[in-house]
């Protein structure tokens, strides 16, 4: 299990749009929900909310990072540049979590830079390799050259998507079992048990 798993979370919720709609590799029954928000702050608190159910499974910490700068959400595509399609940027409220940790950046820093300075105060640089132990999860091309010049490893926010996904659809199925197990149907057993039939034809009360 990896033992810390920091995501950039305004580029993991872009990439999972591009997921739900069908353009990634496989299906995301659970993240392609017709109840999914469209405003920001409600596909960030949707975000939250599926991975506190992880925690424990994929990673024994989980740290999300949003860009708290107003004016725009600053995640990034692919080629390492802000996208600054206009999401607004607010600090954090509703979106905290007691299992989940949640960070917002400073004004005057990105998300980008946070996750660099989470990975540079681990002091993984020089260790020996040690698989799953810090991972960053972004599709940021040199956010992850960055970090992993630091020690960590990566993950492009696609693969991530699909282990969110499985794992999620694992827990669901495992409640149901153990819901079925401790509430087992009652058998319906034979109606006509109680009856007697004679020779005639006619039945009467056992």
């Amino acid at each position: 299990m990896t033992k810390w798993l920091i995501i950039d979370g305004y580029n993991l919720i872009h990439r999972a749009g591009d997921y739900r709609s069908g353009n990634c590799r496989s299906g995301a029954p659970i993240l392609r929900e017709v109840g999914m928000p469209r405003d920001l702050a409600g596909k960030r608190r949707r975000l939250i909310q599926l991975l506190e159910k992880t925690v424990g499974i994929l990673a024994e910490r989980i740290t999300v990072v949003f860009d708290g700068r107003s004016g725009g959400d600053g995640h990034s595509g692919g080629d390492g540049h802000s996208s600054g399609d206009g999401h607004s940027g607010d600090g954090p409220d509703e979106q905290e979590s007691s299992i989940v940790e949640v960070l917002f950046s400073p004004r005057d820093k990105t998300a980008d830079t946070v996750i660099e300075q989470l990975v540079f105060q681990a002091g993984l640089a020089g260790r020996p390799a040690t698989a799953g132990r810090v991972v960053v999860v972004t599709s940021d091309r040199l956010e992850r050259e960055t970090t992993e010049g630091a020690g960590a490893e990566t993950m492009a926010c696609s693969v991530f998507l699909d282990q969110l996904n499985e794992t999620l659809v694992r827990i669901e199925q495992e409640l149901r079992s153990r819901g079925a197990a401790q509430h087992p149907a009652t058998p319906l057993g034979n109606p006509f048990s109680g009856l007697a039939i004679n020779k005639q034809g006619e039945t009467s009360g056992a």
